[in-house]
């Protein structure tokens, strides 16, 4: 990548902070973007996770804004729904949200957001990453006046008690927390005031994702275990997904928090993507499963499109219908409460999903050659699916964040799926120049 080209990924821009394009110029070139799209004397609201190098980039983002004659709204450390919510109550045209997600604290990125918090299409995608590689129209200002805006983790904490109006299932309840040191760690106070039940907090103080969050869920498992929790859920960076765990310090599969929210929900349409469990539609009986790309843009707007209230990745990033984006937070509360209503315990309430055996695997690439012209790896796959039969699936995709093939083998038969698995990952690592 060029000094003058800044490329989207499925969730925006993300790399190494201090490397381009995520360094003080790439951060100018994204603002001066975010102000162009948003228009002349709007505000931009720009939000950002607790990482060491978010500051910086923020103040850099304020001037590219400001030089592109937008208003930047300084948000502070908030959840990327908060920016997505202020943006729904009009607090701002358009918002950068400065996150690496799940990915480690030496990271950082960028998520650009619209009118109403709605991500970017590929054609305003196309026209931000033109926008940026063009030099600025005004060169970068110095640092202005504006202060935190409080009102926008406000207005977040305030959609969260409008949309779990009834938390009286809690009452009683000890559950775990793990923030991930991330976005919704300042706010730690305040969901306690929320909350009507014991909450043991971890992850509120240190790196980003550093040996918490749901990149490392054994520490929200101990503290599930040791502390008698009757469940809990963890945070990634921006807070805008979650995994639960029950009251044994088990994982609950993000297809079996889909699948709890469904039958909660009494749902007549769902959206999940291609990765989602293909057991969900046989478990879902009169629900119409829809399938779409990865990435909850795709989920967003297949749900606006067809009018469905409820959509899901297998990574636990769930969207509801009257929420402009993911929030981890809300997920978490809404699923332990619907575990609570239909049965005593989590690991109750879940234990009618049972998913087909699958296997996953991610092979590092130093290049990404067209899947289709891999002739070797494509013969493996036929094969696979041959041999996997009707319900069978073996899906390819890169990764739009990181340099890695994602491989998913699922079918009905485990012996089969694990046999297909090796096969094709063997196909890939040959396939693919540099692989691990």
């Amino acid at each position: 990548m060029t000094r003058t080209s800044i490329a989207f990924g499925t969730d925006g821009i993300r790399g190494v902070a201090g490397r381009w394009p995520i360094d003080d110029e790439g951060a100018v070139r994204v603002g001066a973007a975010a102000a162009r799209w948003g228009g002349i004397g709007h505000g931009v609201v720009i939000g950002r996770d607790p990482r060491s190098s978010g500051s910086r980039l923020a103040e850099a983002v304020a001037s590219g804004v400001r030089g592109s004659g937008g208003r930047p709204v300084d948000a502070g450390v908030v959840p990327t729904a908060a920016v997505q919510v202020a943006l729904a109550e009009g607090l701002g045209r358009v918002g950068v949200m400065i996150t690496a997600s799940h990915n480690p604290d030496e990271d950082n990125g960028f998520k650009l957001l619209g009118v109403g918090g709605r991500k970017p299409d590929d054609e305003t995608c196309a026209a931000l990453a033109a926008w940026m590689s063009e030099e600025p129209r005004s060169r970068a200002t110095p640092p202005g006046e504006e202060l935190v805006d409080a009102s926008v983790a406000q207005v977040w904490l305030r959609s969260l008690t409008e949309r779990c109006p009834d938390l009286a299932v809690l009452a009683g309840r000890r559950i775990a927390v793990d923030l991930g040191n991330g976005a919704a760690s300042p706010h730690r106070e305040a969901l306690e005031r929320w909350l009507p039940c014991q909450v043991l907090w971890v992850g509120a103080r240190g790196r980003v994702n550093d040996g918490c969050g749901t990149e490392h869920l054994e520490t929200l498992r101990e503290a599930v275990v040791s502390s008698g929790c009757d469940g809990g859920f963890a945070l990634d960076g921006d807070a805008d997904r979650c995994r639960l765990v029950d009251e044994r310090g088990a994982e609950v599969a993000g297809d079996a928090i889909t699948w709890l929210l469904a039958r909660s929900m009494d749902v007549s349409r769902l959206a999940v993507t291609v990765m989602s469990n293909g057991a969900l539609e046989g478990l879902l009986p009169g629900v119409g499963v829809v399938r779409t790309p990865v990435g909850d843009r795709h989920l967003r707007e297949t749900m606006d499109r067809d009018g469905i209230a409820l959509g899901a990745e297998e990574s636990g990033h769930v969207l509801f219908g009257d929420h402009p984006g993911g929030d981890g937070v809300l997920t978490g509360v809404r699923a332990l409460c619907s575990s609570w209503r239909q049965a005593r315990t989590v690991s109750e309430a879940v234990s009618g999903f049972v998913p087909w055996p699958r296997r996953t695997a991610r092979v590092r690439v130093a290049s990404r050659p067209p899947l289709a012209d891999l002739v070797e790896l494509q013969d493996a796959r036929r094969v696979g699916e041959a041999a996997l039969g009707r319900a069978g699936r073996v899906h390819l995709l890169y990764s739009g964040t990181e340099p890695v093939l994602r491989i998913l083998v699922e079918g009905r038969d485990r012996h089969v799926v694990d046999r297909v698995h090796d096969d094709v990952l063997a196909a890939a690592r040959a396939a693919l120049p540099g692989a691990s």
